[in-house]
């Protein structure tokens, strides 16, 4: 992440937004300052030495910081840490996702786990007991795509009421988020030790969640610098030469593959048990009725009991990994409808047990098995993805019929061993036939060039009544419930719709295995939105001269008008309109010394990097905008916010509050929420621009 002067005033303002004045101070002279030292930051935030250490602890105990300690001189210095405080932009939509994909416990044990940091598996139990020791009638909140209103005195008094002595019998401190006490009924239900213990194994083994070592807390510069440090000390003469410069860089990756085999020891021990196996997923239904995905939490709670001293925390780049499939599965939607996006959703389902970021750099530390999977690929079978696919999904909606005559096997059923490559505004999905073609996996194809007599469109041929599993009025074809194979079969031809797609959304990659290739998907998705904000700034004409530069390079002005089939004033009017947005550069050429504009030409271009670096430039102004103006209105609210925020009064607001205080109550919370939404839709782009 380029840390901008807009990007740090934007990560202090959310470490205050969610963790108070004195992180926010810490963090933000560490992004102006840059690597500091306890008496560098009295210095320049004007606290004493004390409240620097205790701000210090706050914020390495939420990854906001890096410690780098000196084994010569033994000083020690803090380095922020920009990517961990710009992830607290995305705090409500990381829980939402995670209330959907593994329910409403594991959302709270994100929740815990975000106010308090890193922490011990036991202590993480015993809080989220005190927290939600008592479950009562729940209120859906719409409002989870944003960041969580929490105030700052919440979490400031959240060890009030916990019992050291029995912290999960004691029946008087049930405490929720905002310490007003729970609703005690009939429909209460005591949360079990177990079963915190078996949800919060089922995160640590999905990688929502991971353990923390001593490495962890060094930036990824610092360690590979410390790693190699360690290194030359075996090289007594010296890292000279090639052959010893080689086996230098070896024992480097080595040792940095051995912290990374560290770090996810948990992980894969959680994985190995016998509840769990990721080549053989069982699909099975949690107490509240979501669909555990293939974890199983008895073995794995078990596991976890016996090591209750380990450290765990948020994994903020796994958490990326399920809002890009989110993302991903929306922009499906818009072009290939529910019922296809929902087929799309299963494979990056099914391709997200073993994908745990989505970026990868020369200082990422990575396993054998993340390291083999960002080198070859993650590749799922047809099988894997049907059992990923929800119960409720309907593989036989969403699919029109045609007639034998009108599907070309050959081409359906092609296998492309590359992934496509960028080219201009779009993809280039055809190579080399020798090299994309490898063969066909569907059992009716016929080598010689035909198809064979019998040969359905989806395996359920049955004569040309039933096409593609779909008779003419809707209906499945053949009476009851359809057989596994039936709907694995149907499920096969919306993969090929996806492989077939000119985005190329699913690639066939082998017989009987499909892929997400990434990379250009997610970069066609950043030139859609790119184009969609050019033609809200620009209008058609714009958005067409930017395809054209995009795609041909540098023009110069008097081509230009002949290719987008425009007058030339009107080329000339856009094109300077753009470049002071910062959407196009020109270049001058003079022909001769004399520079004079009649004997200079003009080359237009398109360049992509410096557009995008611009867009997130104006994207963190903004958003920083909104929230000093959310400052600013709780400033003006400041005396009806105090009232409402009281214990005896939340959940009883307009009973308690007069009709216009209530009135001014409602109008402040109506523009919150209007503030936050326009940060979520600026974070989007920010996602998409960079970090997916």
């Amino acid at each position: 992440m380029l840390v901008t002067k807009s990007a740090a005033e934007l990560c202090t303002l959310l470490v205050s937004e969610l963790y108070g004045q004195l992180p926010s101070r810490i963090v933000a002279a560490l992004l102006a300052r840059g690597r500091s030292n306890v008496r560098d930051l009295a210095l320049s935030t004007s606290l004493n030495p004390k409240q620097v250490r205790h701000g210090l602890v706050l914020v390495v105990q939420h990854n906001l910081v890096f410690y780098q300690t000196d084994h010569d001189t033994g000083n020690t210095t803090y380095q922020a840490n920009p990517q961990a405080a710009y992830h607290l932009v995305r705090v409500g939509k990381t829980l939402d996702v995670i209330d959907r994909r593994y329910g409403p416990m594991a959302k709270n044990i994100a929740s815990d786990l975000l106010m308090l940091g890193h922490a011990e598996i036991f202590e993480l139990v015993r809080y989220h007991k005190l927290k939600h020791g008592r479950k009562g009638p729940t209120v859906k909140n719409n409002n989870n795509d944003h960041l969580e209103n929490d105030h700052d005195h919440d979490h400031e008094n959240e060890h009030d009421h916990e019992d050291p002595d029995d912290p999960f019998d004691d029946d008087s401190h049930h405490v929720n988020g905002n310490g007003t006490a729970q609703l005690e009924g009939d429909d209460a239900k005591p949360i079990l030790a177990d079963d915190v213990y078996n949800i919060l194994a089922q995160l640590i083994a999905a990688g929502v969640v991971e353990t923390v070592s001593t490495s962890m807390l060094q930036s990824p510069q610092d360690l590979k610098v410390s790693v190699e440090q360690e290194c030359a000390k075996e090289f007594e003469n010296g890292v000279r030469g090639t052959k010893v410069t080689n086996e230098f860089d070896a024992m480097v990756r080595s040792q940095l593959k051995a912290i990374g085999a560290e770090r996810s020891t948990m992980k894969k021990k959680l994985q190995d048990s016998a509840l769990f196996e990721p080549s053989n997923i069982k699909r099975r239904k949690l107490a509240d009725g979501v669909m555990a995905g293939g974890f199983a939490g008895e073995s794995g709670g078990s596991i976890l009991q016996d090591e209750p001293n380990t450290i765990v925390r948020l994994n903020f780049d796994k958490c990326l990994v399920e809002l890009r499939n989110q993302k991903l599965s929306e922009h499906v939607e818009d072009f290939v409808g529910e019922t296809t996006a929902q087929v799309f959703a299963a494979v990056l389902a099914s391709l997200c047990r073993k994908i745990y970021r989505c970026q990868h750099d020369q200082h990422t530390i990575m396993t054998e098995e993340e390291e083999h999977a960002n080198f070859a690929g993650v590749r799922v079978t047809t099988e894997e993805i049907f059992d990923h696919l929800g119960s409720g999904v309907d593989v036989f909606a969403g699919i029109g019929s045609a007639s034998e005559e009108d599907i070309d096997i050959r081409f359906a059923e092609k296998i492309r061993k590359y992934p496509p490559q960028i080219q201009g505004s779009g993809l280039q999905g055809t190579l080399d036939e020798g090299d994309e073609v490898m063969g066909s996996d569907d059992e009716d194809y016929d080598r010689n060039g035909g198809h064979t007599p019998a040969a359905p469109t989806n395996g359920h041929g049955h004569g040309s009544e039933n096409l593609n599993g779909v008779n003419h009025n809707g209906n499945h074809s053949g009476d009851g419930k359809p057989s596994r194979a039936d709907q694995i079969c149907q499920m096969r031809q919306h993969l090929l719709i996806l492989t077939e797609a000119k985005q190329h959304f699913v690639r066939h990659c082998g017989q009987n295995e499909w892929t997400v290739d990434f990379d250009p998907l997610v970069q066609n998705l950043r030139y859609v939105e790119l184009d969609t904000m050019i033609e809200d700034s620009f209008g058609r004409q714009g958005l067409r001269l930017t395809r054209i530069l995009r795609e041909k390079g540098k023009l110069d002005d008097k081509t230009l008008p002949a290719m987008a089939l425009m007058r030339k004033p009107d080329v000339h009017v856009k094109m300077a309109e753009m470049e002071m947005a910062g959407f196009l550069e020109v270049q001058e050429v003079p022909r001769d010394n004399n520079r004079a504009a009649n004997r200079t030409i003009f080359f237009w271009f398109f360049d992509e990097a410096r557009t995008l670096k611009r867009v997130l430039d104006n994207a963190y102004k903004s958003m920083v905008r909104c929230l000093e103006r959310l400052e600013v209105e709780r400033h003006k609210k400041k005396n009806v916010l105090e009232f409402a925020t009281r214990r005896d009064v939340q959940g009883r607001e307009e009973e308690s509050l007069r009709g216009d205080v209530y009135k001014d109550y409602l109008t402040f919370l109506q523009v919150e929420r209007k503030l936050l939404n326009q940060v979520s839709k600026l974070d989007d782009l920010v996602s998409i621009f960079q970090d997916f």
